[in-house]
Formats: structure tokens, sequence, C-alpha cells
């Protein structure tokens, strides 16, 4: 019976320390797991932590990208490839309608704009049957628009966004022509110069209404192919020729000294005299009867003449 008890005894002694034991046991597997899933846990986040930096660039990378981007497009101004400028000349020249342009009036202005230096600056004396197409091949560079209808010209910025239009309003008088030349001969050295900013320009046959940032921009190519009419009250081309001729030699540099000028209608007497006078035959590169092709340079600023050698056509006399 001693024995029993002291067996019993023992076990009873033994039994809380195997209880305990178990404890210890669980708690320091319940330590390593937490402890695994702690280390887990930071390797999650900073492993995220690294692949959200590597995935997403920082505003300096960016910046980087973006500008190497542009010098990218930059250095791919390239001009239309030409079998797409052939098929554009090839579908306005043959249009359904007579207010259009021949192919042989078109190509040497689609050629100029080829050969223009990457962007180009390209304005337009009146909006046209060809005004999609201008914007088309002049796709790299700036393409301006100058109209005397100010309906239309808003009509066709909401039509096309691409399009940038002004509007101007022309004060002269076809009938005036010779009266208004004489006056520019007056005033040569002083309001009508062949070298100014036109903005502050008094001259009468001076374009000065137009955004004061349009006279800021070097033109490389300039095509008068309006204002419309040609009766004796309309206000006939000399101001969109006397202007062109003008922002033509009042370049301020940074690009090419030379500006291609091509008058539309230049079989017509109006445009041939004005044309003349402050174009100049000596800058007349070529002609094709309906189209009138120069080329200008650059002028000292302090140049009182148009021409170098005194124009054959007459000055006077009203238009018919």
């Amino acid at each position: 019976m001693k024995d029993n008890s002291s067996s019993n005894t023992k076990l009873i002694l033994l039994h809380p320390y195997i209880l305990k034991q178990g404890s210890s046991n669980r708690l320091w597997l319940l330590a390593f797991v937490s402890l695994f899933t702690l280390i887990f846990l930071l390797t999650l986040i900073y492993t995220r932590e690294s692949f959200t930096s590597s995935s997403t660039p920082s505003a300096t990378t960016i910046t980087t990208t973006i500008a190497a981007a542009s010098a990218s497009r930059g250095s791919n101004n390239v001009p239309l490839p030409k079998h797409v400028m052939t098929t554009l000349l090839h579908y306005a020249a043959n249009a359904n309608t007579t207010e259009k342009m021949s192919y042989a009036d078109l190509k040497p202005i689609a050629d100029a704009l080829r050969k223009c230096p990457s962007p180009c600056n390209f304005l337009i004396f009146g909006l046209t049957h060809e005004t999609l197409l201008w914007r088309a091949l002049n796709n790299h560079g700036r393409t301006a628009f100058v109209d005397e209808n100010r309906y239309y010209a808003a009509y066709m910025e909401e039509q096309h966004p691409e399009i940038e239009a002004y509007d101007v309003h022309y004060t002269t008088k076809l009938k005036e022509m010779g009266e208004l030349i004489a006056t520019v001969r007056e005033q040569a050295q002083n309001e009508c110069r062949p070298v100014q900013n036109l903005l502050f320009s008094d001259c009468m046959l001076a374009i000065n209404d137009l955004p004061n940032q349009f006279y800021d921009v070097d033109w490389d190519v300039i095509l008068v192919d309006g204002p419309r009419g040609h009766w004796p009250t309309a206000p006939g081309r000399m101001s969109a020729i006397f202007t062109a001729g003008v922002l033509a030699r009042s370049k301020k540099g940074g690009g090419s000294s030379k500006t291609h000028v091509f008058v539309h209608d230049y079989n017509l007497d109006p445009q041939r005299v004005c044309s003349d006078e402050f174009l100049c035959r000596e800058n007349l590169v070529e002609e094709n009867g309906m189209l009138g092709h120069f080329v200008l340079e650059r002028m000292d600023e302090n140049s009182s003449q148009f021409c170098r050698r005194k124009s054959p056509s007459k000055s006077g006399g009203s238009a018919s």
C-alpha cells in the first residue's frame, strides 16, 4: 500500500512537470512562427518597395525620357515622302471644282516646302480649296492663314482645329493701286520701309492688325492667294504682296536668310505690277503664267529700296 502511494505520489509530482514542459514547447513554437511571419512580412514589404521603385521612374527619369523622345521626334522631322506629296497634289489638282490650282501651280510650292528646313514657317494669304493641302504638306512646321472673311476663318478653325487662321480688314481698293504704289515710293525711307516691324507701321499698304506674336515669326515660305476679287472696288492683293515683301526682308536671323514668296494669279496685271514693285524682278526665279516664284534675301535694317534695279513694269493705272 505504501509502495502504491509512493508510486501515485511520484505520478502526481511528474504530471505538472509534463504540463509545464508542453506549454514551454508551444510558446517556443509560437515565438518561432511569429518571428518567421515577421521576417516574411518584412521581406515582402521590402521586395514590393524595390519592385515599385524600379518599375516607377523618378521625376528626373521621366523628364529625361520625355526630352530624349522630343529630341528624337525633332531629328525625325523629315518631310512627307515624295510619293505621298505627289498623291496629295494629284487629288487636289483634279478636284471637282473650278476654284483650284493646277498641278503646275501646286508643284513649285510643294517643292519649296519639301526643301524648307524643319520646322518650316509657312504663311498663306487666302483660305482656299488648297487650305488643308498646305497644312498637310507642312506637316512638321507652322502653317498660318490670313483671310479677309472673319466668319469663314472662324468656320475653318471650328471645322478643322489644326488650322491656324486670322482675319484681317483690308482698307485698300484695287482702283487705287497706282496711287498706293506712288505713296509707298514716297515713304520708302519712313513708314513704308522695306525692313521694319509692321506692327508699328502706318504705311497704307502694311497689314498691322494681326496678333503681336505673328510679326516675330521668321516666315520661310509665303503664298499670296488672296484676298479674293478683281473688280475695281475689291481690296486687291497690294497689301498682301507688300506685307510679304517686308516680312521676307525683315527676318531676324537664326535660320535661313531666304524666303520663298509665291504669287498666284501672277498673270493678272495687279499681281504682276505689285510683285515687280515690292518683290522685284531680280528675285523672280520661276513663273509659269499663273504663278510667280520669288526668292528674297534678308536685308539691312537701314535699307530704303525694295529693288536694286528699277522695275520695267508700269505702276500706274487702275485695274480692270
